[in-house]
């Protein structure tokens, strides 16, 4: 008798209501500045409290949520010291993967990198920001990963929702969609073109003028 597949376990309710509650954070359903409490969450998700508090104990762990003591919850509202650790890892790790990927030959194929850049273009024409956010996260994450340092890859992956919700704002800044793909463009023409000093600088300015955004949207 063949053996059959293992079936694959069903998915936790703590986990399909982290999954829940993050998209909702991530789409900006969820606003800054506004109070949530479990067990309307478990109530609108159809569950009990104890599956929830796991899903937003895993939220909190990665600083998308903080508790507020006999009131509930709220999306994280990152201070200015924070964006600034946010930013400053984020150096670190996109300008190294940018000069690797300009200094490699034969050279990386950017396709992905590019159909991202068409895909925020499209997204602005019709303002849809969400489908914005996520070319712009493609962009990004394509870069480290065509690096292949896990590492690397891992550490990006992990402030990536951080990221989305503090751009979330910041693109709501008149001009400032435009102005990203703007820079995005020249870093992507800088990196095919294997000019690794232009892409380092490209990269560079790009994520200042997103850190200034970010807190421009903050005031």
């Amino acid at each position: 008798m063949p053996k059959l597949a293992a079936l694959k376990q069903p998915q936790s309710l703590a986990k399909m209501a982290y999954q829940a509650i993050r998209q909702s954070i991530l789409s900006g359903q969820w606003k800054i500045g506004e109070l949530y409490n479990e067990k309307a969450i478990a109530a609108d998700l159809g569950i009990s409290r104890t599956p929830v508090r796991e899903a937003l104990l895993e939220l909190a762990s990665q600083d998308l949520i903080i508790f507020l003591p006999r009131r509930g919850l709220m999306v994280n509202r990152f201070t200015r010291s924070e964006v600034d650790e946010i930013f400053e890892l984020r150096k670190a790790i996109e300008l190294a993967a940018v000069e690797k990927i300009a200094d490699t030959t034969p050279p990386f194929d950017l396709f992905e990198v590019e159909e991202s850049l068409i895909n925020q273009r499209k997204a602005v024409k019709q303002k849809d920001y969400l489908s914005f956010m996520e070319a712009d996260r493609l962009f990004h994450t394509c870069f480290s990963e065509l690096t292949n340092n896990r590492r690397m890859i891992a550490i990006l992956e992990n402030i990536r929702d951080m990221i989305h919700v503090m751009g979330v704002k910041a693109l709501s800044l008149e001009g400032r969609a435009l102005k990203v793909i703007q820079e995005h463009q020249a870093i992507f023409k800088a990196v095919k073109k294997g000019d690794i000093q232009e892409a380092r600088r490209t990269m560079a300015y790009h994520l200042d003028q997103s850190k200034e955004a970010v807190e421009e949207s903050e005031l």
